[in-house]
């Protein structure tokens, strides 16, 4: 298998309770084994809601607006350039804190877990 070549354009975004998402790379489309790749519009003044993710870490990377990242440590200031680390198991939320424009991020999860988003 050779590598691919995917434009932002050439996957279709997803609804998601707090805006919408779309894989870039994921098993489903690639077979990646070791990461999936994705992009998220957090709606404006939405809360993707604290979750976790027991064996994946996740890499947030922000593209557009400016939100919140929470976790038990508390709420940090996220915004374009700014990258977000969560490791597995850790409670964590996105938060976008403009009411008129969305945030949009580069997901990054490792391992991939087929069906996640």
């Amino acid at each position: 298998m050779g590598n691919f070549v995917v434009r932002e354009n050439e996957r279709a975004f997803k609804p998601v309770v707090w805006g919408q998402s779309k894989n870039i790379f994921s098993p489903e489309n690639v077979g990646a084994k070791y990461m999936r790749i994705g992009i998220t519009i957090y709606a404006p003044g939405t809360t993707h809601e604290l979750h976790r993710h027991p064996e994946q870490e996740e890499v947030i990377f922000v593209l557009e607006g400016e939100g919140i990242t929470r976790t038990e440590d508390g709420d940090k200031q996220v915004s374009p350039g700014a990258f977000v680390f969560v490791p597995a198991g850790v409670d964590h939320a996105t938060i976008n804190v403009l009411k008129d424009k969305p945030m949009k991020a580069i997901i990054i999860k490792a391992p991939p877990q087929e069906g996640s988003s």
